[in-house]
């Protein structure tokens, strides 16, 4: 009895989080079921799961949401990496983070030993349980202290996104991460780092795979740690607590022993699939993993496909099962899925076909997605970075750039094509959380757009975010983003704080700039599109409802004599650009004092303060009568006081 005990003690777990809480897939897939997005037709979760079954680990814990945990279990069912593998799933429709996840598990106690962390979009082969036992000696004869291993991937190419974007220095003799920063461009690194430690590396050509090896400890501090929302939160918060919370991080450097490709966004499905079709991911190709061919060129056959003789198919293809092709047809750099009829005098280049797919004669498919079932109807033409939900139809001689479609308008925010075919507005959707860039399939957050100039769905944050350095324009956009969602959403003002918090602390904000962000942010919530249909009366009535709503925010943030002077200069700053703004900027500032956001004593003063500039001396001279009101009413009581007295 206590033998067995002490060999179910001693089974090696893995918790995959199926869930991605993100939308960028969308509207190819969303964010509750992303995980079965098809990467070279097959769903990502397979991957991660016959790397898994393929290292040896058996028991798996898998964490969804309930919406999509029925479809989910099908999948796994069908599986073949699963057949070997003790799948458990747990469900919860409260969590809105990977932090929410950890501490679902350690409330359910479902962590019996160390145990794997990773996402269901993770590809590759990777040698864990020789990463399980190295974590374990450590922590036995070496530190004690140690929670988790972080794997990470040695990038070919270190100006990618992915790896340019980070720093981690390590201790050369042990791998302990002693310092983790997510910015580009310069970073001041603390002089103790070089005086404690005899030898650092300092890296910038690593890639995070989001697969980290774990001890028991880490369900309990994100427990005990709600500000830990993301790993990055986590990360962070242990190496500036690491006294206090007694916990140390290390890292594990993948080079020559494996591979691992984590697939988030459209820039990385991309990435991943090449590396799939070049066969870095051995055993997981198509011809191992399903009923494939391969050809010369890195092309991919399966079964019982039609080509007509003319029909001319490129390298790094790949042809799903039951699929037909038409005459004089071109194809080259491309996924097409199973079940998918092509016609005659079709182009498709660098493009994802999903299965089920009629592409009709004479289309051209380029840098697009194409989802399940959709239909492409005669002389369309489909390019740059288009995105298609499943079941669109489009019609005859239509053109598409940078579109995302629907086939059914569910939430009444988008453009009617055809009676299947929805264009969706991002100009007038305040929820978008994505921005296209128009280079082949790269769909980046509005932070990074923002950076790059590129259009975005909201100018004014682009004109007011543009001069702002990185990870200072990250977290702005990052509050934008919170602020939209939790004034339409009714989410508690409780819950935004420890979110803008999170991102505080995610991107090293002190704490005055974090004020003059929040308080910008605020103040442009609005799109373009939104304030030209405003006028005055209208935009200060919304913008006074929005600041009612997020008073307890402005409490939390706006309450020293520091803080309101850095809430008028970011007022100022926003007045220079948005005219309605400046219209009624005396009646705010006025508003915010009469909610005690503002004292007294910081308006007088920010008044008069001597400016340079002529729009900073005509902000202040339209505040004269309410400066002339505030020196009256002081005045009158001081009078009362002294009758009093």
């Amino acid at each position: 009895m206590s033998t067995n005990k002490v060999q179910k003690q001693d089974v090696l777990q893995a918790v995959v989080v199926a869930n991605f809480f993100h939308k960028n897939f969308w509207p190819a897939a969303d964010g509750d079921s992303a995980c079965l997005l098809p990467l070279v037709n097959r769903p990502l979760l397979h991957y991660t799961l016959d790397m898994l079954e393929s290292s040896g680990i058996l028991d798996v814990i898998v964490f969804c949401s309930s919406g999509s945990a029925d479809r989910i279990k099908a999948s796994v069912q069908r599986a073949s990496g699963a057949r070997r593998l003790n799948v458990v799933y747990t469900t919860s429709d409260t969590c809105r983070s990977f932090g929410d996840v950890l501490r679902h598990l350690d409330a359910c106690a479902l962590i019996r030993n160390d145990f794997v962390l990773l996402w269901g979009n993770v590809v590759g082969r990777l040698p864990l349980l020789p990463l399980v036992k190295r974590f374990k000696t450590l922590r036995q004869s070496g530190d004690k202290g140690a929670v988790m291993t972080i794997v990470y991937q040695r990038s070919s190419d270190p100006n990618t996104t992915s790896a340019a974007d980070q720093t981690v220095v390590l201790a050369a003799d042990t791998g302990r991460v002693l310092f983790h920063n997510r910015a580009r461009g310069k970073i001041n690194l603390p002089l103790e780092l070089v005086l404690d430690n005899r030898t650092v590396d300092i890296r910038r050509d690593l890639v995070d795979t989001n697969v980290v090896i774990c001890s028991t400890a880490v369900p309990p501090l994100f427990a005990d740690n709600f500000d830990f929302q993301t790993k990055d939160d986590f990360v962070k918060g242990l190496l500036i607590n690491e006294e206090i919370l007694n916990s140390t991080l290390y890292a594990h450097v993948v080079d020559g022993d494996g591979y691992a490709g984590e697939v988030f966004d459209w820039p990385s499905y991309e990435r991943v699939t090449r590396d799939v079709l070049h066969r870095w991911t051995y055993p997981q190709v198509p011809e191992v993993v399903d009923k494939y061919s391969l050809r010369y060129g890195n092309v991919y056959f399966g079964d019982n496909i039609k080509l007509a003789l003319t029909c001319d198919v490129g390298n790094d293809t790949v042809v799903g099962s039951d699929s037909k092709f038409g005459s004089d047809t071109r194809i080259s750099n491309t996924v097409v899925g199973k079940n998918c009829t092509i016609g005659n005098n079709v182009v498709i280049e660098n493009s994802y076909l999903f299965n089920g797919v009629n592409v009709k004669d004479k289309s051209v498919i380029r840098f697009s997605v194409i989802g399940e079932n959709c239909t492409i109807k005669e002389n369309s033409n489909i390019s740059d970075s288009c995105i298609l939900g499943n079941g669109v139809v489009v019609e005859p001689n239509t053109e598409l750039k940078q579109k995302r479609l629907l086939s059914s308008d569910s939430n009444n925010k988008s453009k009617k094509l055809s009676a299947k075919a929805f264009v969706y507005d991002a100009e007038n959707n305040s929820d978008s959380d994505d921005d296209e860039d128009v280079r082949g399939l790269t769909f980046r957050t509005r932070s990074w757009s923002i950076n790059s100039g590129s259009s975005s769905d909201n100018d004014d944050t682009a004109s007011v975010a543009a001069s702002i350095p990185d990870d200072t324009c990250m977290f702005y956009s990052e509050v934008v983003d919170s602020l939209i969602r939790g004034f339409e959403d009714h989410v508690h003002c409780d819950n935004l704080i420890l979110e803008i918090n999170s991102s505080r602390y995610a991107y090293n904000i002190n704490y005055r700039e974090a004020n003059f962000q929040v308080i910008r942010a605020m103040l442009t919530l609005n799109s373009k599109a939104e304030l030209e249909a405003l006028n005055q009366v209208r935009y200060y009535t919304q913008l006074q409802s929005k600041l009612d709503y997020f008073m307890p925010v402005l409490r939390n943030y706006i309450k020293s004599s520091d803080s309101c002077e850095d809430c008028l200069s970011a007022i100022e700053d926003i007045a220079k650009g948005e005219e309605l703004l400046n219209t009624v900027i005396v009646k705010v500032i006025h508003h915010l004092y009469n909610m005690n956001i503002l004292s007294e004593e910081s308006i007088l003063r920010w008044h008069e303060k001597e400016e340079d500039t002529q729009f900073a001396k005509n902000i202040r001279e339209k505040a004269n009568k309410l400066i002339e009101w505030l020196k009256d009413a002081e005045e009158e009581t001081d009078s009362d006081e002294d009758d009093s007295s």
